[in-house]
């Protein structure tokens, strides 16, 4: 007797067992999920940089289910943005906004109601819509950059960089290209640059929808290989009212007029433009040095004035080649640029003379002689 109830007991044990396993299986959950994106019913979207990004997810189920997680993926690193554990009915929705400052993904993943096991998972791929390339093959004028378009759709019927000395440029201003249409990658290139001068880049995008701009990319053109004349501001040696041919010095002062005076000489020169001296020139005086010069193209330019009403005339040259001639109009300095000239990598001579083209007694002043660098 005792055998057979063991025996009923544990063939019911097994029913039951068989019973449950099927009562589970009948209870098995299924859910689909659907994604809005800024309202639109799709999962993939491309955006301006740092816009907003409002989502929301919609989880329906054929019964109760577990925890839902949101996973941010940003180059391949997950970061969790919500979990709203163990859902309590068969329709879900998790929303929210997402500040879109990259290319990322995010997923809903629905779990089991033991919250280990994934049931079903949606992702949303956001895509910026406009990238604008570094900058490259940076030159003294010039330099290249360019974009990507994402491909998700639309008339795209003008693409580009814009740029400007200034952040944030916009297709409103005259330095920017046009290249092309469509969607995906272009290249741009920028020209007429000013040499070592700081830029802004900003690749666009042009559709039915606006302007669409991408990241910003900021760089410096190059600056030109132009050696500092020595002494180009006539501050040494230090003087006291004038000095004829004063010492030392990297200049070779020719003529008994040739030297410097300092602010408030006799001379009554007007403050100099550049420190506080400036060469002196009397007469048919004349001053010149000899320095090492980088092959290229270049000019000399140097502020110019007369003495009071005095009139007197400066030529300079570039070894025995005459590169610019000038007669100030006036006791005011002015700046004078010479012709351009091109120099041989090694030594040149530059010499600056006062030629007294109307006799007498005439005196000038010079200051801050400077190589001027020529593309």
């Amino acid at each position: 007797m005792k055998k057979n109830i063991i025996y009923l007991f544990g063939v019911f044990s097994i029913i039951n067992l068989l019973l449950t396993g099927c009562k589970e299986q009948l209870e098995t959950v299924t859910t689909t999920i659907e994604s809005t994106i800024n309202g639109k019913a799709v999962d993939q979207v491309a955006l301006s940089l740092n816009s907003y990004m409002n989502y929301e997810f919609t989880v329906q189920s054929s019964g109760k289910v577990g925890r839902l997680a949101l996973i941010k993926n940003v180059n391949g690193v997950n970061s969790n943005v919500s979990i709203i554990s163990y859902s309590t009915s068969s329709s879900e929705k998790v929303s929210g906004s997402v500040e879109v400052t990259s290319e990322m993904q995010l997923t809903l993943n629905v779990y089991d109601k033991a919250g280990i096991s994934i049931i079903s998972g949606k992702t949303i791929i956001v895509k910026i819509f406009v990238t604008t390339n570094v900058i490259t093959e940076i030159a003294l004028t010039s330099a290249k950059t360019g974009g990507v378009i994402a491909d998700v759709g639309g008339g795209i019927t003008s693409r580009g960089v814009c740029w400007s000395t200034l952040p944030n440029p916009t297709v409103d201003l005259t330095t920017k290209t046009n290249d092309g249409t469509g969607t995906g990658a272009f290249v741009s290139t920028l020209s007429n640059l000013a040499m070592g001068t700081t830029y802004y880049v900003r690749s666009y995008a042009i559709s039915s929808q606006g302007v669409l701009y991408g990241n910003e990319q900021k760089f410096t053109t190059l600056s030109p290989p132009v050696p500092a004349i020595p002494n180009g501001g006539f501050e040494a040696p230090v003087i006291t009212g004038f000095v004829m041919n004063p010492q030392p010095n990297v200049w070779v002062f020719t003529g008994g007029g040739a030297g410097m005076q300092a602010n408030g000489s006799a001379f009554g020169a007007k403050t100099a433009p550049e420190g506080v001296q400036t060469a002196l020139f009397q007469q048919g005086a004349s001053l010149s040095q000899t320095f090492d010069f980088p092959a290229g193209n270049y000019a000399i330019s140097f502020k110019v004035a007369q003495r009071g009403a005095q009139a007197q005339t400066f030529e300079v040259y570039f070894d025995t080649k005459l590169i610019g001639k000038v007669q100030p109009a006036t006791a005011d300095f002015e700046l004078f640029v010479s012709d351009t000239f091109t120099a041989t990598a090694g030594s040149h001579k530059i010499t600056i003379t006062g030629t007294n083209a109307k006799g007498g007694d005439n005196s000038g002043f010079v200051d801050d002689v400077k190589l001027v660098y020529r593309p």
